[in-house]
């Protein structure tokens, strides 16, 4: 049980170092995958006999998923300075419907009554949550929120789709080295970013490395967490309590921590989202 607590706490804090870390988000981000793969290389370094044995298009989709790691992440940091912690939190883990959707959709994987149910309140928690600015009239504020999380939603949802489609193509690997090879696809592709934007002086900047050690440690330990806790307990059970205690967790932070305010359409909001992540996980 102490590894679901850890990926728990771990993930939470990643959502707290992305508001409180007062550097810029792409920067800090990018910083924070080579840390990432520094550390994990050192402890499990991957062969290049192994990875010759992964097909090219497995291959090619570490690729994508290094694009998607870097743009959902800095999405994340921008998020959880934007529209909250705890809302941040039960988006990003609502994407658990879109695999479970997909699934039944496109592999022909049958879709229970519950988690049917589960993927109707799933939607209805992400338009509960952004009711407030609907109702203050602030629609300015409303499309950034709604932006912000939907992106939020669908890139966590799309990354969860293809683990889920294409992690037996990856079995040559070992398991730390799937997220090491994805996060060198990030890290660099962050560090061209801000080299054709002419910035690449600041990521040589002490204080953001700083931040991104901070980061990146949690980032990895968090990972390190989370398959631990996959190998310990069944998929499903191990997927509902991590979910639930993200939402219900970063929920508890932002309202205590950054006094962010629960009114009762964000109330039912998590409400929905707790029982969408239950009823889809069944």
């Amino acid at each position: 049980m102490l590894f679901v607590v850890g990926s728990i706490v771990t993930n939470v804090l990643l959502l707290i170092w992305l508001r409180v870390l007062r550097v810029p988000v792409p920067a800090l981000v990018t910083l924070n995958y080579f840390i990432c793969v520094g550390i994990a290389a050192i402890v499990s370094p991957p062969s290049w006999a192994q990875i010759r044995q992964v097909a090219p298009l497995a291959l090619g989709i570490i690729g994508i998923l290094g694009i998607l790691f870097i743009s959902v992440f800095a999405l994340t940091g921008r998020a959880a300075r934007d529209i909250g912690v705890g809302l941040t939190g039960m988006l990003a883990k609502l994407s658990v419907v879109l695999p479970v959707g997909f699934s039944a959709l496109f592999l022909g994987e049958a879709l229970s009554p519950a988690q049917g149910v589960g993927l109707i309140a799933g939607i209805g928690a992400i338009i509960a949550i952004h009711m407030p600015y609907l109702q203050g009239g602030r629609w300015k504020t409303l499309l950034h929120a709604a932006q912000l999380g939907l992106l939020l939603w669908l890139g966590n949802g799309i990354i969860d789709i293809l683990f889920k489609a294409y992690q037996p193509q990856w079995k040559p690997l070992d398991t730390l080295h799937i997220p090491l090879l994805i996060m060198s696809v990030a890290g660099t592709l962050g560090v061209l970013w801000h080299v054709l934007r002419g910035e690449g002086a600041l990521l040589l900047r002490s204080r953001l490395w700083g931040a991104a050690f901070l980061l990146g440690s949690t980032n990895l330990l968090s990972i390190f967490f989370y398959l631990k806790a996959l190998a310990t307990f069944p998929a499903v059970q191990f997927f509902l309590w991590n979910n639930l205690g993200i939402v219900l967790l970063s929920g508890v932070v932002g309202v205590i921590a950054f006094r962010e305010k629960l009114t009762k359409a964000v109330v039912v909001g998590y409400a929905l989202g707790v029982a969408a992540i239950f009823l889809v996980s069944r």
